[in-house]
């Protein structure tokens, strides 16, 4: 899934409508983000000097001992305790001219190292488009996944390396590939308001309704972020407004939440149901009015939310109002 803010992995129900679920999903997203960040970190360790040497050279880019040693015989898919190849590495920092040479002496292009990251998804999170380029032109699996169920194309998805999201794309990556919790590139693209690679995704068959673990669609996402472009973009395309995650949170229950008032009045524009209670009986105007949102709040109560709609616990929201101003347009709704 999350930086992003959240990506959505697990998580008990809401029970209490102090606990935001806007929260919860910014926080699990940004685990999400941790671990693409930390997508292995290559470490320099055999008992082999020659083989040290070698997985150092691709490393730091020094390419005539890269050369030396394949000349000398080293084995060139070797991997150290960590699954490391030295094309892995050598992609991993941008070395172009070492990665050419190893693909040139035929390197494994699809070997995964202990945590399932390949050259080419290492590559594509650093963003180094040219060694993308290579490793595709060689065969490299573009749908290759993570032990967590990470693609290349999930990865520069979500670091907004919009280049090389056209170029998987161009060679036939799955859009809408899932990881371990239901999340999509295009959750992850959403969720970061990278625009570009939302439309590019949109348009080799994205599907904006996908939801993952938690229910969470890229529009929902979207939404909880304040992505207007992204909203905009993905209810152009067919994104359902009204899709309920867990809990029965919608994508206008989150931005009004949120206080993302360009957003609410996007979704209300393309047929948001403007008073979709959740499972606790709370409304977008309940969580504005809570959240000391008053331009959201402005909002709904022009476009007509119902003011005297009652939370499961028997609340309107005026009763959740705590910001003097926002009191007084309730009450004026009121009467």
């Amino acid at each position: 899934m999350a930086p992003i803010k959240g990506h959505v992995i697990s998580g008990r129900l809401m029970k209490d409508i102090k606990i935001l679920l806007g929260e919860k999903f910014k926080r699990l997203y940004f685990i999400t983000i941790v671990i693409i960040m930390l997508l292995i970190q290559a470490s320099v360790s055999f008992a082999d000097n020659k083989e040290v040497d070698f997985l150092k050279a691709a490393l730091t880019g020094d390419i005539a001992t890269v050369e030396k040693l394949l000349k000398e015989g080293i084995k060139i898919d070797l991997q150290n305790p960590d699954g490391f190849t030295a094309l892995a590495v050598a992609a991993q920092n941008g070395h172009a001219a070492v990665v050419n040479l190893l693909l040139k002496n035929n390197a494994a292009v699809d070997l995964q190292n202990v945590q399932g990251g390949t050259a080419l998804l290492l590559a594509a999170k650093n963003g180094h488009v040219d060694i993308v380029d290579a490793l595709l032109a060689k065969g490299a699996n573009p749908d290759l996944q993570s032990t967590n169920g990470l693609s290349p194309l999930m990865v520069a998805s979500a670091l907004g390396h919009t280049a090389i999201v056209n170029t998987l794309l161009a060679k036939g990556a799955n859009p809408n590939l899932q990881d371990e919790a239901q999340t999509t590139a295009l959750h992850l693209a959403a969720q970061n308001g990278h625009l570009e690679s939302v439309k590019a995704l949109l348009v080799k068959g994205g599907k904006p309704d996908l939801q993952d673990t938690n229910g969470a669609s890229a529009l929902i996402l979207a939404a909880l972020s304040g992505h207007q472009p992204v909203v905009e973009t993905l209810l152009a395309s067919g994104a359902q407004p009204n899709l309920k995650a867990v809990n029965d949170f919608t994508a206008l229950i989150l931005a009004a939440q949120n206080g993302q008032t360009a957003v609410v009045e996007t979704l209300l524009a393309k047929g948001a149901n403007i008073d979709q209670q959740n499972q606790d009986g709370v409304t977008a105007l309940m969580w504005a009015a809570l959240h000391e949102h008053e331009d959201v709040v402005k909002l709904l109560l022009a476009k007509g939310a119902d003011s005297e709609l009652k939370s499961a616990s028997g609340k309107t929201a005026l009763d959740m109002a705590k910001n003097p101003a926002i009191i007084e347009l309730l009450k004026a709704a009121n009467n």
